[in-house]
C-alpha cells in the first residue's frame, strides 16, 4: 500500500494565483472523490468556489484532474513513507510510526486504495510494491516482536487492512486521528479476540 505508482510528473509552481486556484480545485476533487468517485466536475467546481469554465482551463478533461490528484496523492504518500524511514527505529516501531503517519493523510489513502480497479491502466499507477514493508515485517518477526509462525505476506495484508480501516475511520471524523491510529495499532498487535481459558 505504501508505494504504488510512478510520480515523475512535472512539478507545479507552488505560489501565485494560478497555483492557488489549481490547488483549490485539486483539494476539492480529493475531498469529493474520497467520498464518491462519481462526483461530477460541477460538484468539484462548486466545492472549489470556481466556475466550471475556470476548472476546465486548468483541467480540460476529467481524466486530467484525476491524473493530477493521483500523482499528487502518490507523492504525499511516498513522502510520508520516506519520512518514516529514518533508519533509527526498530522494525516494529517503524511499522507503527508509518501507520500513524498514513492515518494523518487518510484522504490520500482512501482515494488511492478504496477501489483497486479505479486506476487500472493509468500510466501513473504501477504494481504494488510493498517489499520495504514486508522487509520490516520479516525483521520484526526475526526479532520476535511479530509472530514468526505467520507468513510475512499474511501479516502484510493484515497491516494494510488496518491502515485502510483506520484511514476510513479518520475520514468519517467520529474520533481524532490519533485515537483511530491507537485502535488500529491495538488490533494489529493484539488481535481482536478475547483469550479463551483452556
Amino acid at each position: 500500500m505504501v508505494s504504488r505508482g510512478h510520480v515523475d510528473a512535472t512539478p507545479t509552481p507552488s505560489s501565485g494565483p494560478r497555483s492557488r486556484t489549481r490547488t483549490a480545485i485539486m483539494t476539492a476533487a480529493l475531498a469529493a472523490w474520497t467520498r464518491d468517485f462519481s462526483a461530477s466536475l460541477t460538484d468539484i467546481a462548486d466545492r472549489a468556489d470556481v466556475s466550471r469554465s475556470t476548472l476546465h482551463r486548468y483541467f480540460p478533461e476529467r481524466q486530467d484532474l484525476v491524473d493530477a490528484v493521483l500523482v499528487d496523492s502518490l507523492q504525499v504518500v511516498d513522502a510520508v513513507a520516506t519520512a518514516a524511514n529514518n533508519g533509527t527505529r526498530a522494525p516494529l516501531d517503524h511499522l507503527i510510526y508509518l501507520l500513524r503517519s498514513l492515518v494523518e493523510v487518510s484522504d490520500r489513502v482512501v482515494f488511492l486504495f478504496a477501489d483497486p480497479r479505479r486506476f487500472a491502466g493509468n500510466p501513473h499507477w504501477g504494481d504494488a510494491n510493498d517489499a520495504s514493508v514486508r522487509t520490516l515485517i520479516a525483521a520484526a518477526q526475526a526479532e520476535g516482536t511479530l509472530d514468526p509462525e505467520l507468513p510475512t505476506e499474511w501479516i502484510d495484508g493484515v497491516y494494510n487492512a488496518h491502515i485502510f480501516l483506520a484511514a476510513e475511520a479518520a475520514q468519517r471524523g467520529t474520533a481524532p486521528s490519533h485515537a483511530v491510529a491507537d485502535n488500529a495499532i491495538r488490533t494489529f498487535l493484539g488481535g481482536v479476540g478475547v483469550p479463551r481459558s483452556t
